[in-house]
């Protein structure tokens, strides 16, 4: 009885705590690698390629999010466990389901309706679940994906029908695999975080008018994550050869938390476009 006090003080400090680090200001990414600046410098023009993104099928009027989709909305966050039970022994090494998006803060985007990537290992599962909810917890938006070829990085756009991002609100975002359509509680999921900003319109033009390697440079510099991820997967599917682009790969992730392995085991896949 003498310790109950103690324990619900330290409870409530430790709670207190976890909140103030969740809204606390973070830090810009750093800088690609000065190899990748340098060719920029010199004014390289590279051939400007259009992400090819995901044209889920949407959901209409679009429901709320499934009551069994993840319960944490750390950025990025992820269960123990991200491979369904069927494919425990196939999948004994590598990368695990992950979200491409930072660990601990939310993404930026500039976006209305920015585009979302997650690396999906091998499995035998069909399909997968997209949803979107506000920071109130209400849905946004949901649509099923259909997993045609794993291990792959799987791309999510909103359709133009669906709501877009209030600037300065923060959203949270999951991708579950349905690993068993009848059991949903076997869901394996992972979640991300994304806050719409904006900047000076002068800021913007710059960035809109710029080449491709140099928007990447530039949304990084102001810390555009949704924005400026699409377009360095697009340089570096193009560009496989090119070592900045490679090495620039490799940074923007470990800066955001994001399992670099990814890497390697997409040398040989093209993007996935959902169709």
């Amino acid at each position: 009885m003498y310790y109950i006090k103690p324990l619900l003080c330290a409870a409530s400090l430790g709670v207190a705590l976890a909140v103030e680090l969740a809204i606390a200001p973070s830090s810009a990414m750093p800088i690609a690698p000065n190899v990748l600046a340098a060719e920029l410098d010199a004014h390289e023009q590279p051939q400007i390629s259009k992400v090819k993104n995901a044209k889920p099928k949407p959901s209409n009027p679009p429901p709320p999010p499934p009551p069994k989709n993840p319960d944490s909305s750390a950025p990025g966050g992820r269960r123990d466990r991200t491979t369904c039970p069927q494919d425990t022994e196939a999948v004994t090494t590598g990368s695990s389901l992950t979200a491409l998006g930072p660990t601990t803060k939310p993404g930026l985007t500039l976006a209305e309706r920015p585009i979302f990537l997650v690396y999906v290992p091998k499995t035998s599962a069909k399909t997968a679940e997209f949803s979107l909810r506000n920071q109130n917890g209400s849905g946004v938006y949901r649509t099923t994906v259909t997993l045609t070829k794993t291990p792959d990085i799987v791309t999510i756009s909103l359709p133009s029908n669906a709501p877009p991002l209030e600037i300065k609100k923060r959203y949270t975002w999951s991708f579950a695999v349905i690993c068993n359509p009848s059991d949903r509680i076997k869901d394996q999921f992972v979640t991300g975080t994304v806050q719409r900003t904006e900047l000076e319109p002068t800021r913007l033009r710059q960035i809109e008018q710029a080449p491709l390697k140099q928007r990447f440079l530039l949304y990084q510099k102001d810390d555009i994550w949704y924005d400026a991820l699409p377009i360095l997967l697009e340089l570096r599917r193009s560009q496989p050869n090119d070592s900045s682009i490679s090495a620039a790969w490799r940074e923007f992730l470990q800066s955001a938390g994001v399992d670099v392995m990814i890497d390697d085991k997409l040398k040989d896949n093209k993007l996935k476009d959902n169709k």
